[in-house]
């Protein structure tokens, strides 16, 4: 059997998505005979990767000048990979046009089709339709997503939901043939260490001994509220003093402001992106807690691999991620970044 996955919210440098499809990969490689083919965006069209576990990119657009991701706009070039792998089961990671398109083939060549639906996309659309347009706007945005996702949902077989509120979300909305499917992290790699491997790591990292080590992993954007963060670290730099170092691990867009930050900030460290899972694990397992700022997170895998690592994390009550968390009650009630220093 080849199965395809294809997904525009793909990026060399991390993201919840990229963890995923990459670790099915590897499943895939090692415990089955199946091929895997992967189609995500690129700066042009290739092959490169071959053999039984392939990876296209079709070239496309960056999404703005300082993204990562990209658009998959040359919908013709992906028609033609599909036509020459003819895969047997597509799973698309994103409910955009590209996955509308490669639902059609699936059925035209009678392939199966599932999507993963990977992150709440109305939130995205509703975000920049309150730009321009008053509150009015919430509730035709949503019809409109909702109409779409079903008509979508109900030419393929099935669709994909990590998160437990999402699928009643969906439900909700009409979106038929709903599988939960919870998240999980590969537990060889993210996992608690004894104390004194905790004090190795802390000199290997240069991280102080005797402070808290607060550990926020992710990207540097306005949709991880990347400004809302780093007014914490400033709160709680006023309210703590030198007891705690922050550690923000990512890269972004906003990685300029996080840089100035720093400069004039020295209770907080930036560390790029990193880009194996074991060298990440090693900045959880050296941390004392996970802080997580944004609004719009639904996947929620940094609070997983966090937690494995034995981290408490400390984020905003009311959001999708709390079904992900061990413990809420510490979570801060109001979204500021006052209340969020608060609670850590």
């Amino acid at each position: 059997m080849k199965i395809c996955d294809l997904t525009q919210m793909y990026s060399s440098q991390g993201g919840g998505v990229r963890s995923y499809l990459l670790a099915k990969r590897a499943y895939i490689r090692e415990h089955t005979s199946h091929q895997h083919l992967l189609i995500v965006p690129g700066s042009r069209t290739e092959q490169i990767e071959g053999g039984r576990c392939q990876m296209w990119t079709v070239r496309g657009p960056l999404v703005n000048q300082t993204s990562r991701y990209r658009w998959m706009l040359d919908l013709p070039a992906l028609l033609r990979i599909l036509y020459l792998e003819r895969p047997d089961v597509v799973e698309s990671g994103d409910p955009y046009h590209a996955a509308l398109v490669s639902r059609n083939w699936a059925n035209r060549r009678g392939s199966k089709f599932y999507m993963f639906y990977h992150s709440h996309f109305p939130d995205a659309l509703l975000r920049t339709v309150l730009k321009f347009a008053g509150p009015w706007a919430r509730s035709v945005t949503e019809q409109l997503a909702a109409d779409y996702l079903r008509h979508l949902a109900t030419g393929g077989h099935g669709v994909f939901v990590g998160s437990r509120h999402l699928t009643q979300v969906l439900g909700a909305w009409g979106v038929p043939r709903l599988i939960h499917l919870p998240l999980g992290v590969d537990t060889t790699c993210f996992h608690t260490v004894t104390e004194e491997r905790k004090r190795e790591l802390r000199r290997k990292l240069n991280l102080p001994e005797d402070v808290r080590v607060v550990l926020y992993v992710g990207r540097f954007s306005p949709d991880k509220d990347t400004t809302l963060l780093l007014r914490c670290w400033q709160r709680m730099q006023e309210m703590a003093e030198k007891k705690w170092v922050g550690v923000m691990v990512g890269d972004g867009q906003m990685k300029p402001m996080v840089e100035t930050f720093t400069r004039t900030h020295d209770c907080l460290r930036m560390v790029p992106f990193l880009k194996e899972s074991k060298e990440l694990a090693e900045w959880y397992q050296a941390a004392d807690l996970l802080i997580h700022p944004g609004r719009w997170e639904t996947f929620g895998l940094v609070l997983l691999e966090a937690q494995a690592c034995g981290l408490p994390v400390v984020a905003f009550r009311g959001g999708a991620m709390e079904e992900q968390a061990y413990d809420v009650s510490q979570w801060a009630k109001e979204r500021s970044s006052d209340s969020l220093a608060e609670a850590v």
